[in-house]
Parts: C-alpha cells; structure tokens; sequence
C-alpha cells in the first residue's frame, strides 16, 4: 500500500515538474494573451498591378504603376517592391526601380505607387515582384506596347485644323481648311486674307497657341510674305478662325502654308493654293500640257516619231519643167513608154501583111 502511494506520488511530482517547464518555456499562453498572435503566420499577397502613362516626351514615357499589396494572418514587416522593364525584341532591361515599402498593416489593403521609364518605340514587358525580407515572394508580369502612339506633353493640344469632310468624306471632303479673298491691289501688288480654320477635339481648353501663315510661290519656292497671329483660348468642341493679311506681287501662284506653333513646338501644320495668275495664262498653259501629252507617240516599229521638222513636206523644185512632171505622174513612167511602142509595132506589123 505503501508502495503504490509512493508511485502515485512520484508520478505527480513529474506532472508539476513538467507543466511547469512549459509554463516557463511558453509553450502554453493564454489565448486572450496579445502575444498569441505572433504564432500565427503571416503573408503579403499582391492583390493587382495597374499601369498607366504618367509623362511622355519625345523618345520616352514613364509610365506609373501602383501595386495592391494585402497583408493575411498578421502584419508582414521587411517588404520591398521592384518592377523591371524589358524590351520584349531584343530582351534588355530598359529600366528598374525598387521601393522599399516597410511594414504592412494586418488585413488592410496598401497601395505602393512608383514609376518607371520605357523608350517609346517597341514593346515591353514590366515585371512586379514582392520580397520579404529579401525572398521573392510573389510576382506578376504585364506586357505594354503602343507607347508611340502616346502624345509627347511638348505636343499636347486638341485643337487641329479643321475637317470639313469628318471621318467618312462626303461633299466637303475636298474643302481646305484654309482660304482666302483679296483685299486689294495696287500696281503689281495685292493683298490677300488669309483665314485658317481649327477646332479644338479635346476635351480641355486650348490657349498659348499661335498660327503662322506664309505664301511661299509655287515656282521659286520664295516665301513671299508671312505673318503670325495669336490664338485666344478655344474651349472642347469650338472652332476658330484666325485671319492673317500677306502682301504678295499679282499674277502668280501661290502655296499657303499654315503652321501651328504651342510653346515653340510646331504641333499641326496644313497648306491651300492661292493662283493669281490671269485666265488666259492658265487657259494656254492648259493647252499646251494638253498637246505636250498627245505629242509623244511611237510609231508601228516601236521606234520614236521624228521631230516636228521632219514632218514638214519636202520642199518643191521650181526647175521641174512640164515633161518631167508628167514622167513622175503615176501610169506614165517606163513602163507606160513600152506598152505604147509594142501598140505601135503591131499596129506597123498589120499594115505589112495588107
């Protein structure tokens, strides 16, 4: 009896001995202890990755991506984002940015925002990749292409010159966006009005533009007079009408050539014809192109016509009498004279035999 007290004894001690150990150890905590948490595990998941145009200029774009991180099961500390560009053609990295974002809340979703450069021509592949405490954890990829098509900031403008015949044609698809009406002359001088018309397609004002005008002729390519006019403000959907006075010499043709300048940066440019040259000079030009073009034929050897003067006649002998013009006579030549002495020898022949 004893004996099996003493083992019950002893048994208990162990039991104290270890829960104990274990208190102390911290194997066993309360639940409604904040240390708990520290033993559940805890991850960053990324949640999306959105990319959009951010500044674009003549060769580049940089473009800024934001990435939705999410931290599952408790705060995730140590995390850093970085996103890879690569050219998807030759497979060089373009560009790289890291941002180191710290510690992530628990069950709250964070949004880290960062930018990076591509060239504008070609397409490329942006990589995202989340570490923690410097291991890859997660990635995604997205592939980008177009980016020349974007607008550089240095060009960017809705108002252009004026389509009258839209998108489908239709009767006004041939009208110019720039016309013009003269205002006067005076000897060999006149003066032109030259309206231009733009619109603005945007969706934000246009201001700080100007429209330069020039008449350059159409033979020597000599800019004959110019003049640049401002633009006031153009609001989305409306049309100006900027008008620009040149004086050029009467009686030649004319290109006019309109440009469209926005901070110094030629952003649309358009052209129209102003002939001043009288009818009848138009008219003989007209008819001259029309005999140059049936001028040039072959004949049915292939080879080329001769000259103008080839096709002249041969001029007349003045010293032919009357008997050599009737020996060139058709039917009165050689042979003519030797069937008129057989006639006369048979003739001779039957006047024998009588």
């Amino acid at each position: 009896m004893n004996r099996e007290y003493a083992l019950a004894v002893a048994a208990l001690v162990v039991v104290v001995a270890a829960l104990t150990t274990l208190a102390l150890s911290g194997a066993i905590a309360d639940p409604a202890d904040p240390d708990a948490d520290a033993s559940v595990h805890s991850q960053a998941t990324l949640q999306e990755v959105t990319i959009a145009a951010d500044e674009v200029s003549g060769e580049s774009a940089t473009l800024a991506v934001d990435t939705y991180l999410y931290a599952r099961g408790g705060p995730v500390e140590n995390v850093t984002v970085v996103h890879r560009a690569t050219n998807t053609d030759t497979g060089l990295l373009e560009d790289t940015t890291e941002r180191e974002v710290g510690t992530l809340e628990a069950e709250i979703e964070t949004t880290v925002s960062e930018t990076i450069d591509v060239p504008r021509d070609g397409s490329h592949e942006i990589e995202t990749l989340v570490y923690v405490d410097g291991t890859r954890t997660e990635s995604r990829t997205h592939r980008v292409s177009g980016v020349d098509s974007l607008t550089p900031a240095y060009a960017d403008t809705g108002l252009e010159f004026h389509r009258f015949g839209g998108d489908y044609g239709g009767a006004f698809a041939t009208v110019p966006a720039i016309e013009y009406s003269i205002e006067s002359t005076s000897a060999d001088d006149a003066t032109l009005e030259v309206t231009s018309y733009l619109t603005n397609t945007g969706d934000e004002t246009a201001d700080s533009l100007e429209l330069e005008v020039k008449a350059r002729q159409a033979d020597s390519n000599i800019v004959a007079d110019s003049e640049t006019v401002p633009i006031s403000d153009v609001e989305s959907g409306e049309t100006a009408t900027p008008t620009a006075t040149l004086e050029v010499t009467d009686e030649y043709s004319y290109y006019l050539d309109a440009v469209l300048w926005l901070d110094g940066t030629i952003v649309a440019t358009e052209r129209g014809v102003a002939d001043l040259r009288p009818e009848s000079v138009v008219a003989n030009e007209t008819d001259t192109e029309s005999y140059l073009d049936t001028g040039d034929f072959e004949t049915d050897d292939g080879f080329e016509a001769a000259e103008a003067d080839s096709d002249r006649p041969e001029p007349v002998d003045d010293d032919l009498d009357t008997e050599d013009e009737y020996d060139s006579t058709p039917g009165f030549g050689v042979v003519g004279a030797t069937v008129g002495a057989a006639v006369v020898l048979a003739l001779a022949a039957i006047r024998r035999k009588r």
